[in-house]
């Protein structure tokens, strides 16, 4: 849990710091036009409703984020569910959260988008010229055209974060990384297994130093972890 609530504080943080970067640049490549001069009550005053959207924002992220990250490694046991192996590994909610919030901060505009017109009311116009003085007059185009790329990128990031997994058999762990890499071993080329203090942790090492930790899979049964110290001849460390 404080993992998460660390990951979506560095995302936050870098999402305020950010966005005045971001108006910065689409003011510079669309000034604004003389008709868009606010008074300084309004700006005021518009700043306070930002600051609302900004705080609904945050929440619909939140709320996205973790949806996301439970979504893909659901979607991750599906893809790679297989009845050829004794134990098939997918990534877990831990391990696919960061790909996830990343959905979540990129999916989170969409509804805030649908919400705006109610939460601002009447005072939609104002907000309008109000962001055209921040950012100038095509910044909607140019978050439109944002949102298209973050969408790619997040769907290629989770793509790729949902094909790590590890397959094993009685008597061989294939594993494919990442970088969709794919590795086979022995189990006599397990050469330790650590107990890392919790529930289903477990550091798996080879001959070739790879490993792979358990705690960023799912699931992972007693019987599986018995089955890698008979087979490979090693005690479980502790």
């Amino acid at each position: 849990m404080l993992e998460i609530l660390k990951s979506l504080l560095i995302a936050f943080f870098a999402v305020a710091v950010l966005l005045p970067v971001v108006r910065y640049a689409l003011r510079r490549l669309s000034p604004v036009g003389e008709e868009d001069a606010l008074t300084a009550e309004e700006v005021k005053y518009m700043q306070k409703k930002e600051l609302k959207l900004t705080i609904v924002y945050f929440f619909f992220a939140c709320v996205l984020s973790v949806f996301s990250a439970g979504l893909l490694a659901i979607l991750s046991s599906i893809i790679h569910a297989s009845k050829e192996h004794l134990h098939v590994l997918t990534p877990n909610f831990r391990a696919l959260f960061a790909p996830g919030l990343l959905l979540g901060l990129t999916l989170a505009i969409i509804p805030l988008r649908l919400v705006q017109g109610t939460l601002l009311g009447q005072e939609q116009e104002l907000y309008r010229r109000y962001m055209n003085r921040l950012e100038g007059r095509n910044s909607n185009r140019m978050y439109n055209m944002l949102l298209a790329v973050m969408l790619l990128v997040s769907g290629v990031i989770a793509w790729h974060a949902m094909r790590w997994h590890v397959d094993i058999d009685e008597n061989r762990i294939e594993i494919t990384n990442l970088l969709l890499e794919h590795r086979s071993y022995t189990m006599q080329e397990i050469e330790s297994i650590h107990y890392l203090g919790a529930e289903g942790e477990y550091l798996v090492s080879f001959t070739d130093k790879t490993n792979f930790n358990t705690t960023y899979l799912k699931p992972v049964q007693l019987e599986m972890i018995a089955l890698l110290a008979e087979e490979s001849g090693h005690r479980v460390i502790r």
